[in-house]
């Protein structure tokens, strides 16, 4: 091999192995992205079969069951050190902002429902 294949074999190995280190980091984001996913559909009311009323009752106790399955993970000890952190700040967020979040879907003129 040539010294310039050499080089070049080099940086591509040297390139691959970056990649592979960032692979973990990647898929940590996409589940915590998916746990940000799945709140939202639960906000919007999409968690609602069809013709069933969404009112801040289901909704706040649809946010409340995925509160608690979540919290179970923090001790699980199956997530990184970045996703418990990550995962108990947006529990504890979740915990206490859930007043606001759950209270517009049965008032006129609040979003998400404007009835």
């Amino acid at each position: 091999m040539s010294r310039v294949g050499a080089q070049k074999l080099a940086r591509l190995q040297t390139i691959v192995r970056e990649r592979l280190g960032w692979a973990e980091q990647l898929a940590q984001i996409k589940r915590m992205h998916q746990w940000v996913l799945a709140v939202e559909y639960i906000l919007n009311g999409d968690f609602a079969q069809a013709g069933e009323a969404v009112t801040n009752e289901t909704v706040g106790q649809s946010l409340d069951v995925w509160r608690q399955t979540h919290a179970t993970q923090l001790t699980e000890g199956q997530l990184s050190k970045l996703e418990q952190a990550c995962l108990a700040h947006f529990l504890q967020t979740l915990a206490n902002q859930r007043l606001h979040l759950v209270q517009c879907y049965e008032s006129r003129g609040l979003p998400p429902h404007e009835q």
